[in-house]
């Protein structure tokens, strides 16, 4: 029986949430978005809980949600994500052991970090947050009476929503290119297993959230380069991978700009809100967002199915 997730995306400038219903597939089935105050969250982290819970719990009231059950974002500046070729028994090694090698691997100390691991076909993803972001996420929706199940970094949340798209054994590779204020990421989907490209700042100015001088070609010209950087990593440990479609998901990208930045990885655009209407039902009103724009939350409510 389909059960019914909460997705809720606390981003820098707004707030996404998404009920969802679960099982086979995930679909939405109410979507509602708010924006946040000035500097209430700061590069990831809630600065003002108080003002943040206020807003969300008028959203939530506006949305007439029927679950309580939540799984909450965690941006990925705030996230460590390590790919390794697979080891089955990495699952069974204590914390302490995964935070040494993680740590090794990003030359910081992670006490203040909790940590998992999972594994797929190819890869064991190891995965650290910030101990403190996840306890003011978790108690800002506690004390609206939410129950949340899971806080998940938002790579993990695109490739949880991009896994529904595919049969049990995926033969697509995709690149997700997440574009987000103050940090945009890259993951890879590669016939069903994961890769982390990394994540780069956004210029806040393009989307007319802040004063500077980046232009569009500036930033198409990093994005690319750290696609091509990403693709180059990836081929050292999957050497057949060869980029089919790359989907532009988040806030909206000029055209000029993601035919440059595909066009340099020899792929094709893939229509992300098309398959959002038809797969997750995701057909925000008219005046709201893009399909394109909710993938956080929605991927956050497709790890619900494995967790009720």
């Amino acid at each position: 029986m389909a059960k019914k997730v909460l997705g809720i995306h606390i981003g820098e400038h707004r707030i996404i949430c998404i009920e969802a219903k679960v099982g086979g597939n995930v679909v939405a089935e109410k979507i509602g978005i708010v924006p946040l105050p000035e500097l209430a969250v700061v590069n990831g982290i809630i600065a003002k809980p108080k003002e943040v819970l206020e807003v969300m719990e008028g959203l939530i009231t506006r949305m007439e949600i029927s679950t309580n059950n939540a799984i909450i974002n965690i941006p990925p500046n705030l996230s460590l994500i390590k790919c390794i070729p697979h080891e089955e028994n990495y699952l069974q090694l204590a914390d302490d052991q995964i935070k040494w090698e993680l740590s090794h691997h990003f030359n910081e100390p992670l006490d203040d970090y909790l940590v998992s691991a999972f594994s797929l076909s190819m890869t064991t993803v190891l995965v650290g947050v910030r101990e403190e972001s996840v306890q003011m996420r978790v108690s800002v929706a506690e004390k609206m009476g939410l129950s949340v199940l899971a806080t998940d970094p938002d790579p993990v949340a695109l490739f949880n929503l991009f896994a529904t798209f595919e049969s049990s054994k995926p033969k697509k590779n995709y690149i997700i290119t997440h574009i987000e204020v103050p940090f945009s990421s890259v993951v890879f989907f590669s016939k069903g297993d994961f890769w982390y490209g990394g994540h780069l700042f956004t210029p806040p100015e393009l989307f007319g959230l802040g004063e500077g001088k980046r232009s569009w070609r500036e930033f198409g010209e990093d994005l690319a380069t750290m696609l091509k950087l990403s693709v180059e990593a990836y081929r050292v440990f999957n050497p057949l991978f060869e980029p089919e479609t790359v989907y532009f998901t988040g806030r909206k990208l000029p055209e000029d700009t993601a035919q440059s930045v595909s066009s340099q990885i020899g792929a094709s655009i893939g229509d992300i809100n098309d398959r959002l209407r038809k797969k997750n039902k995701l057909k925000p009103k008219k005046g709201t967002i893009e399909p394109q724009e909710g993938v956080i939350a929605l991927g956050l409510a497709a790890h619900g199915s494995t967790l009720l």
